[in-house]
């Protein structure tokens, strides 16, 4: 595993994530490797499953990047 998805798969196993690892997250999956995106994939659908955890915590979905509104 790339040090990127080791990155992105520690976000996900934090027991709280914020807006600002979710903004790294989003960075993440924009560095890296095309033979990486399958496996970052995974991780993408866990981290949509931890969006409503951030957006209780701040009140709103403001923060929320254009990729993930739909």
């Amino acid at each position: 595993m790339s040090e990127r998805l080791g990155e992105a798969e520690s976000i996900l196993d934090k027991k709280e994530i914020s807006i600002k690892d979710y903004k790294r997250f989003r960075e993440i999956g924009r560095l890296i490797k095309i033979e990486e995106q399958l496996y970052f994939a995974s991780f993408d659908e866990a981290l949509h499953l931890r969006l409503p955890e951030i957006a209780q915590k701040e009140g709103n979905w403001d923060w929320l990047e254009a990729e993930d509104e739909e």
